[in-house]
């Protein structure tokens, strides 16, 4: 960690700007609703064209990504085994991240808290517009529709829609998928 006065001495030398700067935060609260698992993340990069800094950038990225986009600055490669990427080409390429292959979705997983009843253990499928959600502890699923319900307030997981019965469908299937990845010895990265 960097005191003030040691900040205020790399402003005056000019040194700040070759420095690389990540910040971010997590919620002191627990709720698996995508409020919860969307925090701050602020990079401040010496690579970054200055037209780029203060840009947002609404990529799915993952506190995963962040060991490895912190040994992509620092030249040192990822282990073989280390899941997540390098989120520099988010920023640093001068294309959209939907051009830059970059992932659409992500699986995760929640283990129990000091006891089943105080906060169960949950997996999920999460993109942009749905999420499916899991509850081992009890054998649950639930669906939501992220675009017209973002508090996820009304599961949809019994809805008859034919659009939501295919995307249940569809989505449970690439659940397990990933799921069993994850349990595997197998490298994950979407």
């Amino acid at each position: 960690v960097v005191s003030p006065p040691r900040v205020r001495s790399l402003k005056q030398q000019s040194d700040l700007i070759s420095y690389f700067h990540l910040v971010t935060s997590d919620f002191s609260f627990c709720s698996f609703a995508r409020r919860s698992i969307r925090v701050p993340l602020i990079i401040r990069d010496p690579r970054m064209m200055y037209e780029q800094r203060g840009t947002t950038n609404d990529a799915m990225t993952l506190n995963i990504d962040l060991a490895p986009t912190i040994l992509g600055f620092a030249g040192v490669p990822m282990p073989d085994k280390m899941m997540g990427r390098d989120i520099s080409p988010l920023y640093l390429s001068p294309e959209s991240p939907s051009s830059s292959n970059w992932r659409e979705e992500f699986f995760y997983e929640h283990p129990i808290i000091s006891k089943k009843s105080y906060i169960p253990s949950s997996e999920a499928l999460v993109r942009k517009d749905y999420k499916y959600m899991y509850w081992p502890d009890y054998g649950y699923e639930q669906l939501f529709d992220l675009v017209n319900d973002p508090g996820e307030l009304e599961d949809i997981i019994n809805s008859t829609d034919p659009h939501v019965v295919n995307t249940k469908k569809e989505m449970k299937k690439r659940f397990d998928w990933l799921k069993s990845l994850v349990k595997s010895d197998g490298k994950v990265t979407l």
